[in-house]
């Protein structure tokens, strides 16, 4: 079965091959598409300035100060489902373009210093003239990570995604 993220990836890269192909390159020119384990760029967000949590905090204190039931149950809910999101974005196969959305401005850059073509979650084949960079480790500097988190994304690669119905039932 495929997923949203499994569809929208080839046809991102079906996309390139036919821009390639109409823009008179060469058929031996290579193209490099970066991709990238959703895992690594989940752990870094949750690790850095963006999570949201201490808005969230705020918002709470707010209106808990002001007694606000609602506004602490609807922040609460909001809460609950931003770490169940994370927990299967870090442990599963999910997308997490969501996660991406604050350095998204600096995606451009990193092409262009990497040398790519595109940027995208999965690639589920590639031809003979299409390269594939793992570019894992370069998203997860978009976030300005700590060492521990470094070493985190870094050993990423050496566990298999959780199943989701295994993160589903057992959490």
């Amino acid at each position: 079965m495929r997923t949203a993220g499994n569809v929208f990836s080839i046809v991102c890269l079906a996309l390139i091959v036919a821009v390639v192909s109409t823009s008179g390159a060469k058929a031996d020119d290579v193209i490099r598409i970066g991709t990238y384990d959703n895992r690594g760029v989940a752990i870094a967000y949750a690790r850095s300035q963006y999570l949201p949590v201490m808005d969230a905090h705020a918002a709470y204190d707010k209106a808990e100060a002001a007694g606000d039931t609602a506004r602490m149950n609807e922040i609460s809910g909001e809460m609950e489902a931003l770490q169940r999101q994370l927990h299967r974005q870090g442990f599963g196969r999910v997308p997490v373009d969501d996660l991406l959305e604050p350095v998204a401005h600096r995606l451009p850059d990193l092409a262009a210093d990497l040398e790519l073509d595109a940027i995208v979650w999965i690639c589920d084949f590639a031809g003979e003239n299409v390269e594939i960079v793992d570019v894992t480790m370069d998203l997860v500097q978009l976030y300005d990570p700590s060492p521990e988190t470094l070493e985190i994304c870094g050993q990423i690669g050496d566990h298999e995604p959780v199943d989701l119905d295994d993160l589903d039932h057992d959490h």
